[in-house]
């Protein structure tokens, strides 16, 4: 797959607070990261905010989603929380919260959307491994 770089300025993940500091509503850290596990663990919530991310956020996505060097199953998770309720990524730890079951399912879950992603602009699916979950994010 080639790589396909956008500006931060295009980024849709930009303006909804992936990379904020600190929570817009004011959540404290454990209201966030509670958030994030509530999300993760329901699996109709989180595949609706997959599913509504890859159409509406192109830019993020194609930036984010070529970068095979990067963990996109973890890149998925934390933008559905970003756009699911602006909150950033930093409060990833919420997936820590989840059982190891609740982890897996999870990450299958932002596995598919990954490959419905993937299968969108002609590429062949791909496991868990080759979408980097254990691998350090690299933006560029």
């Amino acid at each position: 797959m080639n790589r396909v770089y956008h500006t931060w300025d295009k980024w849709e993940c930009y303006p909804a607070g992936f990379f904020d500091a600190k929570c817009r509503n004011g959540e404290t850290t454990e209201e966030a990261e509670l958030t994030y596990k509530k999300l993760l663990s329901d699996n109709a919530m989180f595949s609706a905010s997959l599913f509504s991310l890859i159409e509406q956020w192109p830019n993020s996505c194609e930036h984010n989603l070529t970068n095979e060097k990067m963990n996109r199953i973890a890149w998925l998770g934390q933008a559905a929380l970003a756009y699911a309720y602006h909150i950033p990524a930093k409060f990833r730890k919420g997936y820590y919260m989840l059982s190891a079951d609740e982890r897996k399912a999870a990450d299958k879950t932002a596995l598919k959307y990954l490959n419905k992603w993937l299968s969108s602009k002609g590429e062949k699916n791909i496991t868990l491994e080759e979408a980097g979950a254990t691998s350090v994010a690299n933006q560029y």
